[in-house]
């Protein structure tokens, strides 16, 4: 059934979903930490909207791509989730080692 996310086997659709939103706080959290300790903005579209306030730019780039991600899974774009997953989770490790670096710095 087209745009319901019911149409794909209802547990991995919600799988996919829930773990897009977790991962999406995860960056969050871990981006605002490396803000905390003295990092930076890599991506150069979240530097932009940070310009808005850092927190503020972060949160409207946390909706975008929480947008982004359920309309991926509204329309059935399964593999693109599952796509944004994989990136996600390298962004957040990728955060947890710049966190552990200005730790040890």
């Amino acid at each position: 059934m087209y745009g319901c996310l019911l149409s794909y086997t209802s547990d991995t659709a919600m799988k996919l979903l829930v773990a897009f939103l977790l991962l999406q706080l995860a960056d969050f959290g871990t981006t605002v930490a490396a803000l905390a300790l003295g990092g930076t903005e890599s991506n150069p579209l979240v530097g932009h909207l940070m310009g808005l306030g850092d927190y503020t730019g972060l949160a409207v780039a946390k909706l975008i791509a929480l947008a982004i991600g359920g309309l991926a899974a509204f329309y059935g774009k399964y593999n693109g989730l599952r796509k944004m997953n994989v990136l996600f989770t390298v962004i957040v490790i990728w955060n947890l080692t710049i966190i552990g670096r200005l730790i040890v710095a």
